[in-house]
């Protein structure tokens, strides 16, 4: 499950904030916060995740998924000052559909 960061912990702190295990579900608890620039680094550089989907949650807020080729998952918010948190995280994604469609299947 992942485990949350204190956002003024720095960088070195977000390795611990996923430890995967077994059929994990994802998890809202315990919010992790920090510029988007720095949670979506450290996605990419400690999970390997990139931006799949984009969406806009009201005039405030942006929604993200960040996904993995090894199927981790990451949603985060971001709001219009660039400060992102981590809503959910988790195991499992998939999206072949995604990729099929894209090639007209």
């Amino acid at each position: 499950m992942r485990k949350a960061m204190k956002a003024g912990l720095g960088l070195t702190a977000l390795a611990g904030v996923v430890l995967f295990t077994g059929a994990q579900q994802a998890t809202s608890q315990g919010n992790v916060c920090a510029p988007r620039n720095e949670l979506v680094s450290q996605l990419g550089f400690q999970f390997d995740e990139n931006q799949k989907a984009l969406g806009q949650v009201g005039a405030q807020v942006v929604m993200e998924v960040f996904a993995s080729e090894k199927g981790s998952w990451t949603i985060l918010t971001t709001d219009v000052n660039g400060q992102s948190c981590i809503v959910a995280a988790g195991e499992g994604w998939d999206d072949t559909y995604a990729r099929n469609a894209g090639q007209g299947v």
